[in-house]
């Protein structure tokens, strides 16, 4: 695909995405309306764009994560509505997190993992730290969600610490992004759950549009770095 075909793309992504983040500025629910149903088409035609060669089954895997984030994204525009709709957009997203989890696996040299168990578990470690301190503050607080948010804080995880296992077995570039974006995801989730079941937080819907717009982002440009490596 022409470089020139994927920069449109991008360029028609990125002005969605300020559009999205201004309806939070702004207070603009209509705008938001619009703009927060077209993100992830944007990025999912740019992603295959980008792609120089014939896709594999880790792309695929990857663009269905992105539309199960698409659904949880449209679900969660309608939670205020009924509590129910934050269950199907917590599901949607755990639904994409185990396919990432999967893609990730298939975008490696091989099916090896290069990391001995302690090095896993050491680089694993923070980020299990940080899960359990959030659990602890928030299932007290999430009533009749707690046992899903559990689920879904396992599965978030356990999506970073795939990204960590791709350590070695890609170029650094691909890697450094991915693992970023996987980083990201974590941090507004963790942002929107604690906005939802702690604190409401002052312009929360811009920090955590902010942060999962630049997860989404860096995990399909490093699957690309992957892809594209010569």
């Amino acid at each position: 695909m022409k470089k020139s075909d994927s920069d449109i793309v991008k360029y028609i992504f990125i002005v969605i995405c300020v559009l999205e983040l201004a309806s939070h500025i702004l207070v603009l629910p209509e705008m938001n309306h619009y703009t927060k149903p077209l993100l992830m088409p944007a990025l999912i035609v740019y992603f295959r764009r980008s792609l120089l060669s014939p896709p594999n089954l880790s792309f695929l895997i990857a663009v269905l994560a992105l539309i199960f984030s698409w659904i949880g994204d449209v679900s969660l525009m309608y939670q205020n509505n009924d509590s129910m709709y934050f269950l199907i957009g917590l599901s949607a997203f755990g639904v994409a997190q185990i396919l990432y989890i999967f893609s990730f696996s298939r975008a490696r040299y091989n099916n090896e993992t290069v990391l001995s168990i302690g090095r896993q578990f050491g680089y694993s470690i923070p980020f299990i730290l940080i899960g359990v301190v959030l659990l602890w503050n928030l299932v007290p607080e999430a009533g009749d969600l707690a046992y899903p948010l559990i689920v879904y804080a396992l599965l978030l995880l356990a999506m970073v610490i795939s990204s960590i296992l791709r350590m070695e077995q890609t170029n650094q570039s691909s890697f450094n992004q991915l693992f970023f974006g996987a980083i990201l995801f974590l941090l507004s989730d963790s942002l929107l759950a604690m906005n939802k079941f702690l604190m409401p937080m002052e312009n929360s819907g811009l920090f955590i549009m902010l942060t999962y717009l630049l997860a989404q982002w860096n995990i399909v440009n490093g699957l690309l770095k992957h892809y594209n490596e010569k």
